[in-house]
């Protein structure tokens, strides 16, 4: 196996392994190879120092997380930040959320943020009808 970094042209770093040279580059040619970040199919490899195995053993630093991983955090973080903005300023209105939404939607009930849950029928429905709404996925936290 080998580990490659790299780069796309919008400054974007990651990693990435290959079981060969060869695989990597028909890969690469091919535009299988894409930047995480952006999509870019514009990669090129980045320099990197070689890991070379010693009988001896050092102390060695905690290892620094990668571009990928602090990306994820970053991106966890403000969908943290979103989820608990959208829980701080909205009414939940638990399983009636189409109902609702629909009546906020034609003016039968006052204007407000509402949360809710509905069916994929009725999330389908809504969506139909014209009248806007999002889904709030469930966080890694949320499942534990």
């Amino acid at each position: 196996m080998i580990k490659y970094r790299l780069g796309c042209p919008d400054g974007h770093e990651f990693e990435s392994w290959f079981r060969t040279i060869s695989e990597y580059d028909a890969q690469a040619r091919s535009g299988a190879v894409s930047c995480p970040l952006c999509g870019s199919t514009e990669i090129s490899k980045q320099p990197m120092a070689p890991a070379v195995v010693s009988g001896r053993r050092k102390k060695t630093a905690a290892p620094q997380p990668t571009v990928s991983e602090r990306v994820n955090t970053a991106t966890l973080g403000a969908l943290r930040a979103f989820q608990k903005a959208v829980l701080e300023n909205s009414e939940d209105v638990g399983d009636r959320f189409a109902d609702e939404a629909r009546k906020i939607h034609f003016g039968e009930s006052e204007e407000r943020n509402i949360r809710g849950s509905s069916t994929i029928d009725e999330a389908q429905a809504l969506h139909d009808d014209g009248i806007p709404f999002g889904f709030l996925p469930p966080l890694p936290d949320d499942l534990n």
